[in-house]
Formats: C-alpha cells, sequence, structure tokens
C-alpha cells in the first residue's frame, strides 16, 4: 500500500514556487493588459502608434481637423488629428461632427506676429477656417472642454 508523502508547510516550498513563479504571473498579466491599451484598431492595421519616423516632405497647404462624435462627453477623445502641420500661408478647417454638444476652437498661445483665433460656438457640421501667414506654433483648446487641446505648427 502507497502513503504519500506529507504536504510540505509554505516556508519550505523552494524558493522558485514561493516568489519567482508569482512575479513571472504578475508580469504576463501585466504584458497582455499593456497590449490590449493599443487597441484593436492598431493591431488590424490602423494609424502605427509606434512609429517615431517623420515626414521630410514640404508641409501641406491645407489640413482638416475633425472633432468627433462624444467629444464632448468623453475625455479620452480630442481634435482629430490633435497636431498638425501647415505650410506658410496653408489654410486650416476644423468640422464639429459632434451632434451631441457644440465646440469652440479657441487659440491660447500663438506665435510673435501671428494672429489669434477663436471660432466661437460650433454646432454640429459647423465649420471654421484659419489661414496661418506667420510661422511657428499656436496652441489652441475648446472653451467648453478643458480636456480638448491641439496645435498648428506652420513652416515655411
Amino acid at each position: 500500500m502507497g502513503s504519500t508523502p506529507p504536504k510540505l508547510p509554505w516556508y519550505k516550498k523552494p524558493l522558485i514556487v514561493q516568489i519567482i513563479a508569482p512575479v513571472l504571473i504578475v508580469l504576463a498579466v501585466g504584458a497582455c493588459v499593456g497590449l490590449a491599451g493599443v487597441g484593436v484598431s492598431q493591431l488590424l492595421g490602423g494609424p502605427n502608434v509606434f512609429s517615431t519616423m517623420t515626414s521630410n516632405g514640404p508641409a501641406p497647404s491645407s489640413v482638416s481637423v475633425t472633432i468627433l462624435n462624444g467629444t464632448g462627453i468623453q475625455q479620452s477623445l480630442n481634435y482629430q488629428p490633435a497636431s498638425v502641420t501647415v505650410a506658410k500661408g496653408g489654410t486650416v478647417t476644423w468640422t464639429n461632427n459632434d451632434y451631441q454638444i457644440p465646440h469652440t476652437v479657441t487659440s491660447v498661445s500663438v506665435p510673435s506676429g501671428g494672429s489669434s483665433f477663436d471660432s466661437g460656438q460650433m454646432n454640429y457640421t459647423a465649420t471654421f477656417k484659419v489661414t496661418f501667414s506667420v510661422d511657428g506654433t499656436y496652441n489652441y483648446v475648446c472653451s467648453y472642454h478643458p480636456w480638448m487641446h491641439g496645435s498648428v505648427i506652420v513652416t515655411g
């Protein structure tokens, strides 16, 4: 008749079982959670969020920025794209596609010699255009929603 050996108390178990295995489990779970944060669209061919390459071509003369539906209530959303580059003399057009809430496009800092801008209240489907004639970085916000901010970089 076979007998089973007695169970070891926890403090007599090998180091690998007590410390190393739980640490490896925590690291594996953390890695899975981190990959989940990347998002399905990026994994299925969306924009490459890991790219560090920049374009060396000339800046476009016209750029569009969209205010996505739900941006006024979901603090994870913002102007899309939040930062754009346009050639000196170029135009940026903002369109409010948030049918739920109005927004603004209001400059908070402009380069020396540049002009400030304010769209006023933009209701659903409203557009606002600004032509930039001075090089530099223009930062702007939605005066209704403090988490919404963006920038226009003018080169030329």
